[in-house]
């Protein structure tokens, strides 16, 4: 099969996959099997092999990527549960100053972010942001923009998230490196969403 058929079938798995989750509300596991699956078929792989290769090429990535992951997941949780997120908060309204409030969530969320997955973490800081703009007397965009936007950018480029770290055990990445670079992304995405957040108010 050609490259271009290939491609195209990737592009095809990739947008398949992100129907049957967002679409049809399947459960990403589910989904990224029955993709494989399909895929598989698509470019013609002998059938005995299709099972091994699953298994071998699934179990792989999860095997490099589960300590990480879980590892990050029982700090997220005490973090939690301790309220950990409104002390950090807190802390850092307390050393950049009330006028500076947004800059302080964001500073709290780009920490939080690192540990947490962006929904729990979202979640936590959204009562926080609330109170925040309740006391301040303005529009909740203006500070949960930046901290969303911060933390959504976390997740997706910064360790020990699955997906960056799944790509980084395909590629045999150094983990080390791979957070300081997607921490250097991540840090002018505050600025800017702060920027855009004031914009739209």
């Amino acid at each position: 099969m050609s490259t271009p058929a290939l491609l195209g079938l990737a592009a095809g798995g990739i947008a398949l996959l992100l129907v049957l989750i967002v679409r049809w509300q399947v459960h990403a596991f589910v989904a990224m099997m029955l993709v494989s699956l399909l895929l598989a078929l698509a470019t013609r792989m002998p059938t005995g092999d299709i099972i091994s290769t699953l298994v071998s090429g699934m179990g792989g990535t999860l095997g490099s990527v589960a300590i990480l992951v879980a590892l990050g997941s029982m700090l997220g949780r005490m973090i939690e549960v301790s309220g950990g997120a409104a002390s950090l908060a807190q802390r850092f309204t307390q050393l950049l100053g009330p006028t500076r409030v947004p800059a302080a969530l964001t500073a709290a969320a780009l920490v939080l972010a690192i540990p947490v997955f962006f929904d729990v973490g979202f979640i936590i800081l959204v009562p926080i942001v609330y109170g925040f703009c309740k006391a301040a007397g303005v529009n909740p965009v203006k500070y949960g923009l930046p901290v969303a936007g911060i933390m959504l950018a976390v997740h997706v480029v910064v360790p020990p998230h699955p997906g960056i770290v799944g790509g980084a055990a395909i590629i045999n990445g150094d983990v080390g490196w791979i957070t300081l670079i997607g921490l250097a992304l991540c840090l002018p995405l505050a600025p800017l969403a702060q920027v855009t957040a004031q914009w739209l108010n």
